[in-house]
């Protein structure tokens, strides 16, 4: 007797699990679906003025371990190829470039760590103020080429000219050889800056090739160039900021949920 009321007891915990989390997925909401090619840039810089973009209580929360470790801002630069509502239908014309600055993030009064999403520097007006209300329209201009023979990996060059309506430029130029991507399935629920209770859940199929990484003693950079004049970033950027890593993501394939 006592056997078969563990067993039934272990049963009904079971059924228990599925129906929470079968609860959980119903009650998101599929938003938007895209693919993209990226390459994200992250740096270690100065922890007094990046904390003047964070809301309270919001605190940051350096990368700890891994490829990224000491980076504290990341720099997404995103050719978006195509993007889908739920139903499958382009939305805002289906194509975007932007560049996004995000934070790993603390929250001092309860422990939850995310990624809060700082700005978006965008080349679609239809994307202002955009999901996270942070979003500024900018010109963006992107040139990307690869090269390669046989079975060689090849190399790779990016670059980006980014203008914003005060004449301000953020550029960024790299030359890299290629390898073999890692491929991950991952979930992030970034929160916006502007209103840091606001977040959306990504689950994404991507692939990343560590072209650099001072943590990991990644080397694959043929040569590197990074500047802005943007004001805002002026603080950020002012010479004492530190490369930690620049990661090439040839492919980047997301669901985007609402909770």
């Amino acid at each position: 007797m006592c056997r078969y009321l563990r067993g039934r007891a272990l049963v009904e915990l079971l059924v228990l699990s599925v129906l929470c989390w079968s609860s959980r997925v119903w009650s998101e909401t599929l938003v938007e679906q895209d693919v993209d090619n990226r390459i994200t840039v992250a740096f270690h810089v100065s922890g007094l003025e990046l904390q003047r973009w964070l809301p309270v209580p919001w605190e940051i929360d350096a990368v700890a371990k891994g490829p990224n470790q000491g980076a504290n801002l990341s720099i997404s630069f995103v050719d978006r190829l195509i993007s889908q509502d739920a139903e499958g239908k382009l939305m805002r014309g289906g194509t975007n470039r932007f560049v996004g600055l995000s934070v790993p993030v603390k929250q001092r009064q309860t422990g939850e760590t995310a990624i809060m999403v700082i700005r978006l520097y965008t080349a679609d007006p239809q994307y202002v103020p955009g999901p996270y209300k942070n979003s500024i329209l900018t010109r963006i201009r992107r040139e990307a080429a690869l090269q390669g023979a046989d079975l060689e990996p090849g190399i790779g060059t990016e670059v980006w000219e980014i203008e914003d309506r005060a004449g301000g430029r953020l550029d960024l130029r790299v030359d890299y050889e290629r390898s073999v991507p890692s491929r991950a399935k991952t979930e992030t629920k970034p929160h916006s800056s502007v209103d840091p209770d606001f977040y959306r859940i990504y689950r994404v199929d991507d692939g990343a090739d560590v072209v650099k990484s001072v943590p990991s003693a990644i080397e694959r950079v043929r040569s590197y160039e990074f500047r802005t004049t943007i004001q805002e970033l002026n603080r950020l950027f002012d010479g004492s900021e530190q490369l930690i890593s620049i990661t090439v993501r040839p492919w980047y394939v997301r669901q985007v949920f609402l909770p």
